[in-house]
């Protein structure tokens, strides 16, 4: 099983929200999206829609639904935005 947590901390955070800020949006505690960002929830499918649909990262969903990995999806996005996104 795949941890989505440091794939939904990075969009999160490039779309310049926090972890309250997320939690309010899909109407979670935030205590939730830190044990989700950590791994220690599994990601549910329609969390993770809702997730990317908000965070604006439909391409990583898009590439985690071909099984592409999260640290080659993560590397991916950092391109894109153009820096690293730290994600261990």
């Amino acid at each position: 099983m795949q941890n989505y947590g440091p794939l939904l901390r990075a969009t999160r955070r490039f779309k310049g929200l926090t972890q309250q800020d997320m939690g309010d949006i899909l109407g979670l505690d935030r205590t939730v999206i830190t044990r989700m960002e950590k791994g220690d929830i599994a990601l549910l499918f329609d969390r993770g829609i809702k997730w990317f649909q908000v965070t604006g990262a439909q391409k990583a969903l898009e590439m985690l639904s071909m099984g592409v990995e999260v640290s080659v999806i993560i590397d991916s996005l950092s391109k894109i935005i153009g820096g690293f996104i730290l994600w261990i």
